[in-house]
């Protein structure tokens, strides 16, 4: 492969920002040096003067193939990911059938239509997956599996076997789960979707039966408040703690949860190894001002849950962002219905997550460009085993986003991934990368996509 020299730049290192050259070689970051001191005649220069350039970032929650191919969802969505500075992404695969059969079939449909590196994280329904799980380890490079509380007690739903053969998803199975992958490796991790059954099934029949009609998001808060979250996310990591396991937050969505966490961490109490991700959805919204659209899962909150989560990026406490992207068009998220009971949840969101970051974070809340880095590359490659992922550094992957901090792009029908709808269509955001950089390959310049969808590679992972 070519060699690749970016001069000039800001090089946002894990601790600090630094004025350096980087060269790039097979792949790989062959050297940083400072300005000027490089001997070596590349074949391609990049003048990054007056830009920051960061680790390539890593979403580590989508959900691809939900409402059309891995192919498409893949190919289309993966373009997007570039746009906003995406250089890798970790797939939710809940497949029906084999595991070893579907994952496999997945990463044939991805491979040539993925412009962006991969992983899959596997969520664990059926009972025999708990048998297979060191299989998966060895044979699929999968170390981070899903656990759906929301789904206590109709796994089988999904999965599409009898009822007796599925996992039931309560907070015994979460014991026994965290329990047997700690036994397998503490590096094995457990991605938790954290909102109680018990409590929000019967809300949910309370504010349908007072507002059968309603079109209101609102409603969908006050069916799934924040709490149910909090009590199922407290509860999980004090069993994490219990068997000494590596929890997940998925998609933290409330200032309880985050308060919560800190006052346990605070105390001293053993919670074990727990990580909290949290989306852009949960950062920018609020229940108030948006539209059926933004139906998801957890609901979208208040603002001062917002606050909570950007001052627990600042903390430390947040760890991660994901998207939850789910690539669905509107005919197919509304084909129940126009009423808030019938529309499907999820959306499209793929790539927003640097310049949402750099935007409300670095410029309206003056985060440093270290931290977001960490939220967006950088722990999120450790937490989920991705091997010279997440760094400026020697020896690991070319994955770069050399970003302009002044860039202020508006979000637009181009921008919107595999679907036709966006929740921040008309949202402007400063701060977009002018490059990005897959294993050295310039894959994306000045908004426009440069690289081929054969780039992308999946990520066999090993502890």
């Amino acid at each position: 492969m070519a060699s690749l020299l970016i001069k000039n730049g800001f090089v946002v290192m894990e601790e600090e920002v630094q004025k350096a050259d980087i060269l790039v070689k097979d792949e790989k970051i062959a050297a940083i040096m400072a300005p000027g001191t490089c001997d070596i005649s590349a074949d391609e220069v990049i003048d990054a003067k007056g830009m920051y350039v960061m680790p390539g970032a890593i979403d580590p929650h989508m959900h691809l193939g939900l409402y059309s191919s891995f192919a498409d969802s893949y190919k289309y969505d993966s373009q997007r990911e570039l746009i906003g500075g995406m250089t890798t992404l970790v797939e939710y695969h809940r497949g029906k059938g084999n595991y070893f059969d579907t994952v496999k079939a997945e990463i044939e449909e991805a491979t040539g239509n993925s412009y962006v590196d991969f992983a899959i994280s596997l969520g664990l329904c059926a009972k025999k997956h708990m048998d297979e799980l060191e299989g998966y380890i060895k044979d699929l490079g999968i170390t981070s599996f899903k656990f759906f509380f929301d789904k206590q007690d109709i796994a089988h739903t999904f999965y599409d076997i009898p009822k007796e053969e599925a996992l039931t998803l309560d907070k015994a199975d979460l014991y026994y789960v965290l329990k047997r992958l700690a036994e397998i490796d503490p590096k094995c991790m457990l991605c938790v979707h954290c909102e109680d059954p018990d409590m929000f099934r019967a809300f949910l029949k309370e504010v349908q039966q007072k507002n059968p009609n309603s079109t209101s998001v609102a409603d969908w808060d006050a069916a799934r408040p924040d709490f149910v979250e909090t009590n199922s996310a407290i509860s999980g990591m004090l069993i994490n703690g219990e068997v000494h396991g590596n929890m997940y937050c998925v998609h933290t969505s409330a200032k309880k949860t985050i308060d919560a966490y800190r006052a346990l961490k605070n105390a001293g109490i053993d919670l074990g190894k727990v990580s909290i991700e949290t989306c852009p959805q949960y950062l920018l919204l609020d229940k108030d001002h948006t539209t059926l659209d933004a139906k998801v899962n957890p609901a979208i909150h208040s603002k001062e849950d917002n606050e909570a989560l950007w001052e627990g990026i600042r903390e430390g406490l947040v760890n991660t962002i994901g998207t939850d992207n789910v690539p669905v068009d509107k005919a197919k998220k509304y084909e129940k219905g126009n009423t808030l009971w019938d529309v499907w949840v999820g959306f499209g969101t793929s790539g927003i997550a640097m310049p949402a970051l750099i935007s409300e974070g670095y410029h309206k809340r003056g985060i440093k460009l270290t931290t977001l880095s960490k939220v967006l590359s950088t722990n999120t490659a450790r937490l989920f085993n991705l091997e010279g992922k997440g760094e400026i550094k020697v020896g690991f992957d070319a994955d770069l986003a050399i970003v302009d901090l002044d860039w202020e792009r508006t979000i637009t029908p181009e921008l919107f991934g595999f679907t036709d709808f966006s929740i921040y269509e008309g949202m402007t955001f400063k701060g977009w990368p002018r490059y990005t950089i897959s294993r050295g390959c310039i894959m994306q310049k000045d908004g426009e996509i440069v690289g081929s969808s054969d780039h992308g590679k999946y990520l066999f992972r090993k502890l």
